[in-house]
């Protein structure tokens, strides 16, 4: 399992780490990880796709990336931003996108907000971000605002990563050896003991998410074609009604099942790896603008 080589791009973000498989003259793709995830949770996959040219980001906030300014919050649309920033550090004027999760949200409203820079997109496990009950967006505020108040308090220390490894695996759906990869980029020694490299406000309520109204009119306008694999297992963010009915919105799409679940693509990458690189290679071709403007 190749880990990839450390990367650092100096955006007008804010400097980004990640992970990289470079290869000259291959299929550009920008993967993008899930909440509290990183970079590591495309090592299992990544190796097994030697025709692409892949960079793995860690997403602000999360792996080695910088944070965001303490009085800045991480609102969703907030990363179509630092996609943006990512393939112009890059040198790409467009390329293709896999994400898982969150990672797999944020590609999608991407594709919707600039359709210009997306060759296509593989989503994983997720269709679209998360949405949000209209009758609830008051409560929703008054939360988030009072958490900001009481801040995220002192970070909690552990005396390995292995213990890092067990916490994370009682609160995600994860293999040992997943959870490890992912545990290992995110710890920074401490004083001998360890905790996480990741920003505590990533675990703030957000102050304000999409109505299911506002995510279906972006999938709507998703120009790019879309490949999406859903885990067998039920997802606990997204009903079966509403995956289905995000499916029919976007409009050109194929739509796989995968055995396994939320992280699949750790657990059993070799049985959708071929899938997703016959996918990209199948849509390689330069948006319009983009060739235009070469």
């Amino acid at each position: 399992m190749a880990p990839g080589a450390e990367i650092q791009l100096d955006t007008r973000q804010g400097r980004l780490a990640g992970l990289a498989w470079r290869r000259a003259d291959a299929p550009p793709v920008l993967a993008l990880h899930g909440w509290l995830d990183n970079a590591a949770s495309f090592v299992p996959l990544a190796p097994l796709l030697p025709e692409l040219d892949l960079v793995a980001l860690d997403l602000p906030g999360h792996g080695r990336s910088v944070h965001r300014h303490p009085t800045a919050r991480y609102h969703f649309v907030d990363y179509l931003f630092d996609v943006d920033a990512a393939l112009d550090a890059l040198g790409w004027a467009d390329c293709h996108l896999l994400g898982h999760s969150m990672g797999a949200a944020i590609a999608a409203l991407y594709a919707a907000g600039a359709p210009e820079r997306v060759r296509s997109l593989v989503l994983l496990d997720s269709i679209g971000p998360l949405a949000g009950d209209a009758g609830q967006t008051a409560e929703r505020l008054r939360r988030s605002l009072a958490k900001h108040r009481r801040g995220s308090g002192e970070p909690r220390l552990y005396d390995s990563i292995d213990d890092m490894v067990s916490a994370r695996r009682k609160v995600a759906d994860l293999s040992a050896a997943a959870a490890g990869l992912i545990c290992r980029r995110s710890a920074r020694a401490v004083g001998g003991k360890f905790t996480w490299r990741s920003d505590p406000a990533l675990n703030w309520v957000s102050s304000l998410v999409m109505t299911e109204e506002q995510a279906l009119d972006l999938l709507r306008h998703i120009e790019a074609p879309v490949l999406t694999l859903h885990a067998t297992s039920e997802s606990p963010w997204f009903t079966r009604e509403r995956i289905e009915a995000r499916k029919a919105a976007i409009p050109n799409a194929r739509h796989l099942t995968c055995a396994g679940h939320h992280h699949f693509h750790m657990d059993a990458p070799d049985a959708i790896a071929e899938t997703i690189r016959a996918f990209f290679q199948q849509h390689d071709q330069p948006t319009r603008e983009s060739a235009g403007n070469e």
